[in-house]
């Protein structure tokens, strides 16, 4: 297995628009030379780009009446072609919303007019690019990286935290809506077009989503899926790179390398060293016929990307799920472009379709239903969320007493507004319940698994095609419950991955529900029978335990003793000190019975690395 190197790339990035006889500051004076810097002039205002180590980088396209800039890979005509995408906007300025919503694929445009001096901005429906944008001493500033304006901001003096936010991260591993830790500082939501003239802002949706559900056969979408993930592959792949995959020993990277057809890419995957994960992926691999290899994770992996992985996400996503960091070396020597499974999980597996577990003889089993959703969303979400880091923590045993109350009231209205958002599309319970962690995909919890990669190579997500969200969008809940409809489509893909283990479970990475359950309950019976040695779980995964590396790791002990002590700007108006330097300390010291656990300390690790700064 090839090693981890403790060396990262931290991109940055900036756009900026001000008065043409102005020369504003556009990144703060600790970062590193820029490997890219251009403008553009109106009569009145001028348009910056400056940024490093962007992958890929921006292409450009000047006429006498444009300066257009493209990021991300953008998909016209069923292959990848950002000079068409240039070339569309040279020549028409902001296209009708129908020809926007024709592009498909990952993409960020900027559009500014040399004449009237309007910038204007268009994002995917994904958002998987994300942009962060604010105004400073009239300067408007934007940037996908939002350690970038954070600190722009920061040096300037004109940062102004937001509280509320981290707490909502605190509480939920993820930000809902538009808000930033910082008040002054917005995320652009999906499939927009935002305009700059004036100095005024404006935004407007050139897509929106639709619900109607599909009546057609599980087997009959099974198909369809799997011809969306068969062409989704073949664009995304049309400019023939060398390609590479990060590989897990699960079901969604397994459909993604299955529905390669014409070549097949380089398998990568991060293990504790040869273990199950790692095994099972190779197994993977060497059934496709796809080179395979193996990138080590040391026991301390945690300790030496946390500062890293922190700035790179903003502080906004815990700072684990970075974990591809320290690779690049590695990945480049077999890959330019990269896929993953990023997307399926919960498109098609119903991941958090919300159900209820059952048991037998004591024990739970695999065997699932639906729950029935209560008519307060709102409040089922916030004690139901299941990404939350609380779940195992109650955050008010840490909120100073007089801010209770006005959290508790921020929670809701945040948990509300996005409800009711997604009633402009949709009345069904189940898809509001979706559209709460779903609405700007690129918030989701998980995103850091795509900006570690591109620290060091582009990323490419199957996921993110309109068919396949349309068709995501479309299908009736109780064919995405359990991953019925991706086990059938990867069985259609290729029955011989199909018929793999997923190292999850070790049982058939498409058992049903019923099967599992059977398989489950052997086990056990087998293991009373003939007493095995258990190895802890999280040796045999991709991911080290956060218990065990925020107790085990002198580092991480001592980052969190650090935030402990205070400093981190944000948390003093909302966080109890006191409390937290009771608890906090006796979970690193073991205590399992305590006020904190795991999750919510790496929240308050991620957050405050960032934001201590």
């Amino acid at each position: 297995m090839e090693k981890f190197k403790a060396e990262f790339s931290i991109p940055f990035f900036m756009a900026a628009l001000e008065k043409r006889d102005t020369a504003s500051t556009l990144l703060p004076s600790n970062y590193g030379k820029a490997e890219l810097n251009k403008e553009s002039l109106s009569p009145e205002l001028k348009f910056s780009i400056i940024a490093g180590g962007v992958l890929p980088a921006p292409l450009f396209k000047e006429t006498d009446k444009y300066l257009i800039s493209v990021m991300g890979s953008p998909i016209v005509d069923t292959v990848i072609n950002r000079e068409a995408v240039l070339n569309l906007f040279a020549a028409e300025g902001v296209p009708s919303d129908s020809k926007i919503a024709s592009i498909n694929g990952e993409f960020l445009i900027f559009l500014f007019d040399k004449q009237s001096g309007t910038l204007s901005i268009v994002n995917d429906r994904f958002t998987s690019i994300p942009f962060y944008y604010a105004q400073s001493e009239g300067v408007f500033y934007g940037t996908p990286y939002f350690s970038t304006i954070w600190d722009l901001l920061k040096e300037k003096g004109d940062l102004k935290v937001s509280s509320e936010a981290i707490f909502e991260f605190l509480w939920l591993q993820r930000i809902l809506g538009t808000k930033t830790y910082a008040e002054n500082v917005n995320f652009l939501p999906d499939a927009s077009i935002m305009e700059i003239n004036g100095g005024k802002v404006s935004i407007r949706r050139y897509w929106s989503r639709n619900y109607e559900k599909s009546r057609l056969s599980l087997k009959k979408h099974a198909e369809i899926l799997a011809g969306l993930m068969i062409e989704s592959v073949r664009q995304k792949s049309s400019d023939s790179p060398r390609l590479g995959h990060f590989l897990s020993g699960g079901m969604d990277s397994r459909s993604v390398l299955a529905s390669f057809r014409d070549t097949v890419p380089t398998c990568f995957t991060t293990a504790l060293g040869e273990n199950n994960e790692y095994l099972t992926a190779k197994k993977i691999a060497e059934t496709k016929g796809a080179p395979h290899v193996g990138l080590e994770l040391e026991y301390d992996h945690y300790s030496q990307i946390f500062r890293a992985s922190a700035s790179i996400i903003g502080g906004m996503y815990n700072f684990d799920h970075g974990l591809f960091l320290g690779f690049a070396d590695t990945v480049k020597k077999h890959a330019d472009v990269c896929f993953h499974g990023h997307g399926f999980d919960y498109m098609f597996q119903g991941m958090y379709i919300p159900g209820h577990s059952h048991s037998f003889m004591g024990r739970k089993t695999y065997f699932r239903t639906i729950a029935e959703l209560p008519e307060d969303l709102a409040g089922y979400y916030i004690a139901n969320a299941p990404y939350r880091n609380t779940k195992q923590t109650d955050i008010w045993n840490f909120i100073k007493p007089e801010m209770k109350e006005h959290l508790k009231s921020f929670q809701r209205d945040s948990v509300s507004e996005i409800i009711n958002i997604g009633k402009q599309w949709t009345s069904d319970p189940y898809d509001l319940w979706e559209y709460l962690s779903f609405h700007h995909i690129s918030r989701h919890y998980s995103y850091p698994n795509h900006a570690s990669i591109a620290t060091y190579a582009e990323q490419r997500t199957v996921s993110f095609d309109n068919r396949i969200f349309d068709f995501y969008l479309s299908l009736p809940l109780e064919q995405r419950f359990y991953g019925k409809i991706e086990k059938a489509a990867l069985k259609i893909l290729d029955p011989a991955l199909a018929a793999l283990p997923s190292a999850n479970t070790k049982f058939p990475v498409t058992a049903s529900r019923t099967e599992q359950t059977f398989y489950q309950l052997s086990g056990y019976v087998k293991r009373r029978i003939f007493p095995e040695k258990e190895i802890p779980r999280w040796q045999e995964r991709t991911w080290p335990s956060r218990e065990h590396a925020l107790r085990n790791q002198k580092e991480l002990k001592d980052a969190v003793m650090s935030i402990c002590a205070g400093g981190a700007t944000g948390f003093d108006r909302i966080l109890d000190g006191a409390q937290i330097g009771t608890a906090v300390p006796a979970f690193l010291e073991g205590e399992n019975k305590g006020k904190a656990g795991a999750d919510f300390v790496q929240a308050l690790l991620t957050a405050g690395t960032f934001l201590k700064r």
